[in-house]
């Protein structure tokens, strides 16, 4: 009971992991490396944008822009008015790290939330 009480408090205080952090990509190629992949092959990856409710969002076109100038292709998702970019890359190395890094805080100077990506699974 008392564990539970302080694993309640310690939620409350927890900073909320930052989708397209390193340290969040981390936690994904964890979920990868589970099922026999590395991350270091290239493979198709797509990232997802979504303008933040009730915040003054940049309009549609500007959000994919940013992914255009990433050098990723553009969709628009099929949800809440997002945008979606995709590509090929390795998705364990920095370089892809400093990209969502890069995308999550430009959507977030827009008033879009970056909210993650997905890639697919290759076993070595």
């Amino acid at each position: 009971m008392i564990l539970r009480l302080l694993n309640s408090i310690a939620a409350r205080f927890r900073k909320p992991l930052e989708l397209g952090s390193p340290k969040a990509n981390k936690l994904v190629l964890d979920q990868i490396a589970e099922q026999g992949d590395d991350g270091t092959q290239e493979r198709h990856v797509r990232h997802f944008a979504y303008p933040m409710r009730g915040a003054n969002a940049a309009n549609k076109h500007s959000a994919l822009e940013l992914f255009a100038e990433a050098g990723l292709d553009i969709s628009e998702a099929q949800y809440r008015g997002g945008v979606v970019g995709e590509h090929y890359a390795a998705v364990a190395d920095e370089e892809f790290d400093q990209l969502t890094d890069s995308l999550r805080d430009e959507f977030s100077r827009m008033g879009w939330e970056y909210d993650g990506w997905e890639c697919a699974v290759l076993k070595s």
